[in-house]
């Protein structure tokens, strides 16, 4: 596959584009969550988001490619977040606050109160960056997540 950046490049994070999703970012959409997540979303559900008056996906673009994303709900003044991340390139570059930067003035913009999410509970640098953001831990949620099997901590932010 050719991709318009070399494996190991450095974001200039000034160049950093973060934008609500487009039809054309899906591809690049799709081929994170197969590097993310065990159960990734497909092309499909990416369509169905793009559809949806409640739910939306922010990019975060370099070399012109997507190289980070939230999903997320919005339902009144709740948010919450689907799925959260990086390309395994570009992690630890400040990809991730970025984009919860821009999630965050996106939800004020639209009067969000309340964030929510689940995080496995092994994935402590995703746990540090929420929170970083002042999300705090509420619950477990038993065998939530699935291949592998794993506990959900259950993360909330509420804002005033």
């Amino acid at each position: 596959m050719t991709t318009a950046y070399q494996a190991n490049s450095v974001i200039d994070m000034d160049s950093l584009i973060i934008s609500p999703f487009e039809r054309d970012d899906i591809k690049d959409l799709v081929e994170i969550e197969g590097e993310a997540f065990s159960i990734p979303f497909k092309e499909k559900d990416f369509l169905d988001i793009y559809d949806s008056e409640i739910s939306n996906v922010l990019v975060a673009k370099a070399f012109g490619k997507v190289v980070g994303y939230v999903s997320f709900t919005v339902i009144i003044d709740e948010c919450q977040i689907i799925n959260f991340a990086t390309k395994n390139e570009f992690k630890r570059q400040g990809v991730g606050k970025r984009v919860m930067e821009a999630l965050l003035a996106h939800g004020k913009k639209h009067g969000v109160k309340k964030y929510f999410l689940e995080v496995r509970e092994s994935n402590y640098s995703a746990i540090a960056l929420y929170e970083k953001y002042g999300f705090v831990p509420v619950g477990i949620s038993k065998g939530h997540f699935s291949a592998p099997r794993e506990n959900a901590v259950l993360m909330n932010l509420e804002l005033e």
